[in-house]
C-alpha cells in the first residue's frame, strides 16, 4: 500500500494523507484515515468512478463533498435530544482518529475507528467501526462496514450507511438510468433529487436475494451495485450544477437512529457490504 497524492494537486504537507491499494489492470481504492476514513477514489480498469471536490477535502473545517464519506452511527440528521451534539451523518466522517489495519495487501485494506472520549460524549457506547475494502479477482470493488459492540450489558443502536458520490456530468443527470425496482420513481423525480432534496426507495435486495442496482451513468458506464440487505434503503441525491449523483445505501429512513435503529447485542458484530462492478465503460 502506498501514499497517493493524486487527489492533492497542491501537494501541501498539511493536506490529509491518502493511502492506495492497486492491482494490475488499473484497479484502485484510495482512502484517507486522517479525513474521516473517507474513500477518496475508486478506479476500475483505469476509469475513475467517484467525484471529488478537492477544496472540501483539503479544508478540514468543512464536510467533504465527494468520494465515499462514512456515515456512522446515523445517516441523515438527528432531531432528538437523545443524542445531543451528534451531527448529520454522525461523527465518523469528521474524525481524524481512524487507524489503518495490519492485514493489508495489494488488493485489500482495513481501517478502524474506536470509541474515545470525544465519541462517547455524543454517542455513549463502546464500539469499534471498521471499513474493509477489497479489489476482487473479477475486477469488482467491495466495501464492508462493520460495527463491534464491546458493551457487556447493553444493546447498541445504529442506523449507518455509505455516501458514494458517483461522477456524472451535471447536464446528463436526466439521462441516468436506474434499472431496478423503484428506479422509475427515481428517474421521474430527477428535478427533486438533482436540486438538493433527496429521494428514498427500498433496497430491492431486502425482498429479492438476487437483486442488484444497475445504474447507467453517462460518461462512466453501467455500475452494477450489489447492496447487502442490511442496508434497507437507497437514497439518491445531488446538487445543481455539480457533476455527481449520490446513490447511498443506508440502514433506515432519516432519523432511524432514534425512531427505528438496528440493534447490536452485547459482544456481537453487525456487518453490511456493497460490491461495485463496471460494465460497458464509456
Amino acid at each position: 500500500m502506498s501514499q497517493d497524492k493524486s487527489h492533492n494537486p497542491f501537494e501541501s504537507s498539511s493536506a490529509p494523507k491518502i493511502e492506495t491499494i492497486r492491482t494490475p489492470g488499473g484497479h484502485e481504492i484510495s482512502f484517507s484515515p486522517e479525513r474521516g476514513g473517507i474513500i477518496t477514489s475508486l478506479k476500475i480498469g483505469g476509469k475513475e468512478l467517484l467525484y471529488m471536490d478537492e477544496a472540501t477535502f483539503r479544508d478540514t473545517s468543512v464536510s467533504v463533498k465527494g468520494g465515499i464519506p462514512i456515515m456512522f452511527p446515523n445517516a441523515g440528521p438527528i432531531k432528538s435530544s437523545d443524542f445531543p451534539g451528534l451531527k448529520q451523518h454522525g461523527y465518523a466522517r469528521s474524525s481524524s482518529a481512524w487507524e489503518i489495519g495490519t492485514a493489508e495487501g495489494d488488493n485489500f485494506f482495513s481501517e478502524s475507528l474506536k470509541a474515545n472520549d470525544d465519541t462517547m460524549r455524543t454517542y455513549p457506547y463502546n464500539v469499534e467501526l471498521r471499513i474493509r475494502g477489497e479489489i476482487g479477482k473479477d475486477s469488482s470493488i467491495s466495501l464492508r462496514q462493520e460495527v463491534i459492540n464491546y458493551e457487556s450489558d447493553k444493546e447498541v443502536p445504529v442506523s449507518m450507511g455509505l455516501h458514494p458520490y458517483f461522477r456524472v456530468p451535471s447536464d446528463e443527470k436526466k439521462n441516468i438510468k436506474f434499472d431496478f425496482a423503484g428506479g422509475d420513481m427515481i428517474e421521474a423525480a430527477v428535478d427533486q433529487w438533482a436540486n438538493g432534496d433527496f429521494i428514498s426507495v427500498d433496497n430491492p435486495k431486502v425482498n429479492d436475494p438476487d437483486a442488484v442496482l444497475r445504474v447507467v451513468l453517462p460518461s462512466v458506464g453501467t455500475l452494477i451495485i450489489d447492496v447487502s440487505k442490511e442496508y434497507k434503503k437507497i437514497w439518491v441525491w445531488s446538487l445543481p450544477d455539480k457533476d455527481f449523483v449520490c446513490v447511498e445505501p443506508v440502514m433506515r429512513k432519516a432519523g432511524g437512529l432514534v425512531d427505528d435503529p438496528e440493534k447490536i447485542a452485547p459482544g456481537d458484530v453487525l456487518s453490511a457490504k456493497i460490491n461495485i462492478r463496471l460494465e460497458n465503460s464509456a
